[in-house]
């Protein structure tokens, strides 16, 4: 959502993506004064839009336990989400993030929609093995479509994770036994 000290999207990381990848549309360009003008990605939202998506997260109402009250994180005049636990967090990329992400480019929102799919299932009670194999196909692809998007600074060793997780998955069973935010 751009949050200033918080997104890697930034001169630095703009300059490395006009070297190493071919995505002109992102390329820093120079303006009249010569400063340097980061052009908005695709996948960026305006403040209107991070309005409405605060809005929509304060209207929310979840049911008791389920998660925190995601309203009190909400600050709708800066267009922010702030303080919110890495359960709330889970449940966000899980239930929420293809609803709130439905406004974008189809190219776009489609790969949101898979990964939250793929936390969805891969947080399932019941796991069955050769769903795990094709989850495992799946996250590489995911992964990829991602990768097509988002510029590579936003890449690090949190969004490698995911291939990971459908292999510890395999070996030790539904992840409700083993990850410390998921409520039994």
């Amino acid at each position: 959502m751009d949050v200033t000290g918080k997104t890697k999207d930034n001169v630095k990381a703009r300059l490395n993506l006009s070297e190493h990848c071919r995505r002109p549309e992102l390329d820093l360009q120079e303006s009249t004064n010569n400063t340097l003008l980061k052009p908005k990605a695709s996948y960026s939202f305006t403040m209107e839009q991070k309005r409405k998506i605060c809005e929509w997260v304060e209207s929310l109402k979840m049911p008791n336990g389920y998660a925190s009250n995601l309203g009190k994180r909400v600050d709708i005049e800066r267009g922010i989400l702030h303080g919110i636990k890495s359960h709330d967090c889970h449940v966000f990329m899980k239930q929420l993030l293809p609803i709130a992400f439905c406004g974008f480019p189809k190219n776009i929102w489609k790969p949101m929609e898979e990964i939250s799919l793929f936390f969805k299932d891969l947080c399932s009670s019941t796991l069955r093995v050769e769903n795990l194999v094709q989850m495992a196909k799946n996250i590489v692809v995911i992964s990829n479509k991602l990768e097509k998007i988002l510029p590579p600074g936003f890449f690090d060793v949190m969004e490698h994770l995911p291939i990971h997780l459908v292999h510890e998955a395999l070996l030790g069973g539904p992840v409700q036994y083993r990850w410390m935010y998921i409520p039994f």
